[in-house]
């Protein structure tokens, strides 16, 4: 079985949680997923199986859409309520400054990740390095977030919920603590729930609570990647692609650098990428050279 499965995660497991579920489901099938969500975060993530595993990278990513909220007084080491606290004291500030605050962080960014991220650090994860307190520091990354809003604002518990557009590689617990810092206080995630990916949203996701048929919702590769540009090859293209040559698109009108091609029963033959006009190279190929 080779398809998406795009499920509504709950607080608490972590994402490869959520792959060995759907993967022990699935009767040991090859399961992967793209956008790691933090074990607090909830909503939207992504599954691939079987071959589609191949190709979460080419499903459209951006933009990134959550709510999240943003508790004010203290910091904790992971930036959001499973961390201990290591800033404490803050002030809460009033629902005009935190509206105040919030255009000097759209736009584009850079942002400093948390120390509890999945980020390498000399071939190391920066989350396994934070748990053994070893010393390290974080380079800053250029993300872009398209829009900032607050939804609401409970000035006595000093927590505001915010909803978030931005880029791919926005940590938003990375958000919270740079919008405390600017209003002179301290701040971590008191929840975080992503709500779309690209065109995929959560309210199209699934709960795997409860489910025994999880693949009566794994959604065909052509129909998720159905965005894309993509290309139908004849039988005698898919025997050149099974084999690592070059194919020709006479007639296509396609100028895009990367096609998913589909043979003529809309099964995936392969990714291509454009070497010249109409001149189409197999980057990853999904046929036996028996084809």
């Amino acid at each position: 079985m080779d398809g998406f499965l795009f499920v509504n995660k709950p607080s608490g497991p972590t994402s490869f949680d959520i792959v060995r579920q759907v993967r022990k489901g699935l009767g040991g099938a090859k399961v992967g997923h793209a956008g790691t969500l933090d074990p607090l975060a909830s909503g939207l993530l992504i599954c691939g199986i079987g071959d589609a595993t191949r190709l979460l990278p080419y499903l459209p990513a951006e933009p990134k859409k959550y709510a999240f909220g943003l508790r004010f007084g203290a910091e904790t080491d992971t930036l959001d309520t499973e961390g201990t606290i290591v800033k404490g004291g803050g002030r809460v500030p009033s629902w005009e400054e935190v509206e105040a605050a919030l255009p000097r962080f759209t736009g584009e960014l850079l942002q400093t990740p948390p120390k509890y991220s999945a980020k390498k650090v000399r071939g190391r994860r920066a989350y396994d390095l934070a748990r053994k307190q070893v010393e390290f520091e974080l380079g800053r990354a250029r993300v872009t977030v398209y829009s900032l809003a607050l939804s609401s604002y409970d000035e006595k518990k000093g927590e505001a919920a915010l909803d978030l557009t931005c880029s791919s590689g926005t940590y938003v617990r990375a958000l919270c603590r740079d919008i405390a810092a600017a209003l002179g206080t301290f701040g971590h995630a008191s929840f975080i729930k992503r709500l779309a990916i690209g065109p995929f949203t959560v309210e199209n996701a699934v709960l795997l609570e409860g489910i025994d048929d999880i693949e009566k919702h794994v959604v065909p590769v052509s129909q998720a990647l159905s965005s894309l540009p993509s290309v139908k090859v004849t039988a005698d293209q898919c025997e050149a692609i099974a084999k690592g040559k070059d194919i020709r698109t006479d007639g296509t009108n396609l100028t895009d650098k990367t096609v998913i091609a589909y043979t003529e029963k809309d099964e995936i033959a392969a990714v291509l990428s454009r070497k010249d006009d109409n001149i189409y190279h197999p980057l990853k190929v999904f046929l036996s050279v028996n084809y």
